[in-house]
């Protein structure tokens, strides 16, 4: 991992959630050592095509078509991302404010015009631990 950038491609996880930094690609994603185990293989098996492999995370997350099964597992998986939006305040001023948005939010701002910044990708480690690879 690039020890420049790390910013938005770090992994934490605490006792409810995993973060994933939505800035890293599926190579590093699979590679890292505190990703755990069965986020790798949800990558591995359904988001991770290997001409697809050096694309960030949220790149490939947010082009998934609400008719395809990657969408229900998404939804499955009950997944919430974090963007970076600009806002204009009352005088017309640009602020910089972060949003947690679910699956259906996120795939409708890549869609729009508005501009973002994934920031990072958060899993439910309850509902991780549901889904069956």
């Amino acid at each position: 991992m690039d020890l420049n950038n790390r910013e938005f491609k770090a992994v934490i996880n605490d006792m409810t959630h995993s973060y994933i930094g939505a800035q890293m690609n599926v190579e590093e994603l699979l590679t890292y050592e505190d990703v755990p185990f069965k986020i790798k293989a949800l990558f591995n098996k359904y988001f991770s095509k290997e001409e697809e492999r050096s694309l960030p995370i949220c790149g490939i997350l947010s082009s998934v078509s609400k008719e395809d099964f990657n969408y229900q597992v998404l939804k499955q998986l009950k997944l919430k991302f974090k963007v970076g939006v600009y806002e204009l305040d009352k005088k017309g001023n640009k602020h910089y404010k972060s949003k947690t948005l679910t699956v259906d939010e996120f795939l409708d701002i890549h869609k729009s015009d508005e501009e973002i910044f994934d920031e990072e990708v958060v899993f439910n480690k309850l509902a991780l631990m549901a889904f069956s690879v």
